[in-house]
């Protein structure tokens, strides 16, 4: 008899923690999220979900990928996410316009994009100066994921800044967010360079088909160092309205990039993540991007800054820097 008591009582024990489990799993609040495409650049969104850390902080992650950053500032600007994964160059274009977005952890300082080029154009550039290499994309065609993208921002400061226009001098092609398109495109010789995301440049190199003509992920370029670059956005109503929600995505951040930054980890995660990519791509790919990730995720005024001053984007509002980023919701150090 005692033990038919015991096995009851084990099996109430059972039924009680599964009601718990239950009632917790349905208890986690839904966050979505927007993501321009694929990109290794997005490591700690990839690093919390594998990892169950948004779980961890009693949240259910609905991500989505877009094409495009013009479309994760839509979602944002219409309420459709909740967070984005955005370049700030959109948050401070849309604040000139009047449409406020704030972002609230940074995960690159630098951007995301190397400006790479054929095999060929890399033979005659070898020795050139910066001002030689973009020089001599006149004529040529270059690829970017995106209109109005930050790779074609970036390539519009460039031209500008030695006397080229962009369009008319350079034809531009929009080949998305995804690296294999880049590699395609090349292959093909649909285009002679381009300004992707990495893991493109990467890919690149692995197949000898070219190579990282100017190096902007390294420091290469000074106006492009020490930024408020790719970071987590989001409304300013859902700071308001939702202030513990934007404490707990900031917290998922935090911890995941710790986690990308250490290789022994980081390197094996992101692998998981991108099966089809060979090791040395892998290997290449965490080495480019981890000099550009931020260690804390803090911003600075000098940064955002920064970014206003090679964008110098249209519109008449004043923008007011303070109300485009925080570093309120990031962990105490």
């Amino acid at each position: 008899m005692r033990s038919i008591r015991i096995a009851a009582r084990l099996a109430a024990a059972l039924t009680f923690l599964a009601v718990v489990n239950a009632t917790c799993a349905g208890a986690q609040e839904t966050v979505r999220i927007t993501n321009i495409g694929h990109g290794y650049y997005a490591g700690p969104l990839y690093v919390a979900i594998r990892e169950k850390l948004f779980e961890k902080h009693g949240l259910k992650a609905d991500v989505t990928f877009v094409k495009g950053g013009a479309l994760v500032l839509q979602s944002l600007l219409s309420k459709d996410a909740d967070f984005g994964v955005l370049t700030y160059e959109h948050v401070i274009t849309a604040a000139a316009q009047g449409k406020s977005l704030v972002q609230i952890f940074n995960i690159t300082t630098r951007p995301i994009n190397n400006m790479i080029a054929s095999g060929d154009l890399m033979k005659a550039d070898a020795n050139m100066s910066l001002e030689q290499k973009i020089l001599s994309l006149k004529g040529k065609r270059v690829g970017t994921p995106s209109a109005g993208g930050s790779g074609e921002k970036m390539l519009g400061v460039l031209a500008k800044q030695y006397g080229l226009k962009l369009p008319g001098d350079i034809e531009l092609v929009y080949l998305g967010a995804d690296a294999p398109a880049y590699v395609g495109a090349f292959q093909a010789k649909m285009i002679d360079a381009a300004i992707p995301f990495e893991p493109a440049g990467a890919m690149l190199e692995q197949k000898k088909l070219g190579g990282i003509l100017i190096n902007l992920m390294n420091g290469d370029v000074e106006q492009f160092r020490d930024l408020v670059f790719m970071g987590v956005v989001t409304n300013p109503d859902t700071i308001k309205n939702r202030p513990d929600l934007v404490k707990k995505v900031a917290a998922v951040f935090s911890e995941a990039q710790g986690i990308l930054l250490d290789p022994a980890r980081g390197k094996k995660i992101m692998a998981e993540e991108f099966p089809d990519m060979s090791p040395e791509t892998n290997e290449r790919s965490y080495e480019l991007l981890a000099q550009i990730w931020s260690k804390d995720g803090r911003m600075t005024l000098e940064g955002a800054k920064k970014v206003y001053n090679f964008l110098q984007p249209p519109g008449d509002k004043t923008i007011e820097f303070e109300k485009t980023f925080t570093n309120e919701f990031l962990p105490s150090k």
